[in-house]
């Protein structure tokens, strides 16, 4: 119970409570999520009716009221809102929604029978949330500052070092600012307000200081800041001139105690980041128009004349360094250098060591895997440098050695672990593309002799043979070999027995025949005589 407590406190306390009356000429406005006050009647003793107009008609939503009670039937108005109560008289929206942004009209019946009403517009709006405040620097030198926020609407406004600034936009260009000078930005709307600071000086730069009596020229980065000293008293009357075409038409442009005659200064017109402090002349933004030969003229209090000229050369600063190595056939190892930025100064370093090189583009022939190479490149208002490895370069140097009539092509290649990879990937492809042809050899050869053997198990081969006839002789038991004639002969088909493919030499077959004698020369034999015969394959 006493953290429930604590925490009603704490959303109390962070409540923002708006009060309103319903005879107020003028707008209500209330903050979304926070308390309204809406007063109606002064005594406790009434009876009134709410009516929000939307149609102006009788549908529109009502809520009936007696004595701080409302008719719960007839009060659609409020329906479903237990955050809105009324206490001695006063409507209260603990929680106000977009919802409740319209216009009210309040009806009441008084006790005497008379009968007044009221009008009220209600405005809702979200309240300022954190203001954010950022600054940015083109490479122009043009300094932007944006501010945002949360909320509805939103009103800004800004000032420098304590004095407004003529823009309500959410962003602002700045041209007379100095290291250290402070940007306030403040939001509001009709519920809240916040504001947010920053220093000019979280915008980096570059800042040149020159003396218009110096001897050697003044160089300065485009779109940064120049810095010209002309007197060290305030009280002074001065000519600026720049030199064109030496004749009185050169732009020029009057000063007296760090106020130049906007009549008589032609010189620096339409340009507000122009100023003058202290006897300075502040250029917050250098052109290249900039550039050129300037003749100072002060006339001092005591009558005298003085003069001084200067030069003032603009450059624009170097942008980013990029390097690259290029790596050719013949084993050549050029690097290459490259920047943005006006005039370039190139300057070359190998390990520490610098080159006699000055170009945009060198040649490197005593390299090594791992060497360093740095370029710097420079003009008069800035400088960069970058490095690169030589092991960044994959690349074969080839040297020919010839003795005699022979000759030697030895190769020493500079490898990465990328290169090994590559090696072994192009050896395994050589060595299955070897075994690829081995098989293939093998298979063409296996059916070559399957080709010059007999046919294999399994075939039907028909064997023709010549088969003598042999009669028995009883007596002697001799076997006696007669010739059958022509016509005697007979030829059977015989089925080989099954080979082995193991064996080389041919095999001597049996087989079974029956044979039919002729009927012209056929003796009276009793029966069928067996005959068995060496059959040779033809």
């Amino acid at each position: 119970m006493m953290l429930i407590f604590g925490l009603m406190l704490l959303q109390t306390a962070a409540c923002v409570e708006f009060n309103c009356r319903f005879d107020q000429s003028v707008p209500c406005y209330a903050a979304l999520g926070h308390k309204l006050n809406l007063q109606m009647v002064d005594a406790r003793n009434y009876k009134l009716k709410i009516i929000k107009r939307i149609n102006n008609n009788q549908d529109d939503p009502v809520c009936r009221v007696k004595n701080d009670t409302r008719y719960e039937s007839e009060c659609d108005l409020f329906k479903n809102r237990p955050e809105v109560t009324f206490i001695n008289g006063n409507l209260i929206i603990n929680r106000v929604t977009r919802a409740d942004s319209g216009n009210y009209t309040l009806r009441l019946d008084r006790s005497d029978g008379t009968v007044a009403s009221a009008d009220l517009q209600v405005k809702v709006e979200a309240p300022i949330g954190s203001v954010e405040v950022s600054i940015i620097c083109s490479s122009s030198g043009v300094t932007s500052v944006s501010c945002s926020s949360d909320g509805d609407p939103l009103i800004y406004s800004w000032t420098l070092n304590g004095h407004p600034l003529m823009d309500g936009n959410t962003n602002i260009q700045l041209n007379n600012t100095s290291h250290g000078d402070i940007i306030i930005c403040s939001v509001k709307n009709h519920v809240s307000d916040g504001q947010k600071s920053i220093s000019v000086e979280d915008c980096p730069g570059m800042k040149f200081n020159c003396r218009f009596d110096q001897s050697v020229p003044c160089y300065a980065a485009l779109g940064h800041k120049l810095n010209l000293q002309m007197v060290d008293a305030r009280n002074y009357k001065l000519k600026i001139i720049k030199r064109i075409n030496n004749n009185q038409d050169d732009p020029v442009c009057r000063v007296k105690n760090d106020t130049r005659y906007e009549s008589e200064c032609d010189l620096f017109k339409n340009r507000p980041e122009v100023t003058f402090i202290n006897g300075n002349l502040i250029i917050n933004r250098v052109t290249r128009a900039d550039s050129g030969n300037y003749t100072l003229r002060l006339d001092r209090s005591d009558g005298t004349v003085a003069s001084a000229d200067l030069q003032v050369k603009v450059e624009a600063p170097i942008g980013s360094v990029e390097v690259s190595i290029i790596c050719s056939s013949s084993g050549v190892t050029s690097v290459s250098c490259s920047s943005d930025g006006d005039p370039l100064i190139y300057s070359w370093t190998l390990n520490g060591h610098p080159l006699m090189d000055g170009n945009t583009n060198i040649q490197l022939n005593n390299t090594s895997h791992g060497d360093i190479i740095i370029c710097s490149v420079k003009n008069h208002v800035s400088d960069g440098q970058k490095s690169i490895s030589v092991e960044d370069c994959p690349g074969t140097t080839t040297v020919a050695v010839t003795s005699g009539l022979t000759s030697t092509l030895t190769s020493s290649t500079l490898t990465s672990g990328h290169d090994i990879s590559f090696y072994m990937i192009i050896l395994g492809c050589v060595a299955l593309v070897l075994i690829l042809l081995f098989i293939t050899a093998c298979h063409f050869y296996k059916r070559k002799r399957l080709k010059s053997t007999p046919a294999a198990a399994g075939d039907t081969e028909l064997v023709y043979a010549q088969i003598s006839h042999e009669k028995h002789n009883k007596k002697s038991g001799k076997k006696k070999s007669e010739s059958l004639s022509a016509a005697d002969v007979e030829y059977a088909a015989v089925g080989p027995q099954t080979k082995r493919k193991e064996k080389k030499e041919e095999e001597v077959q049996y087989g079974e025949v029956r044979f039919t004698p002729s009927r012209s020369n056929a003796r009276q034999e009793p029966k069928e005589e067996c005959l068995y015969s060496q059959v040779q394959r033809r």
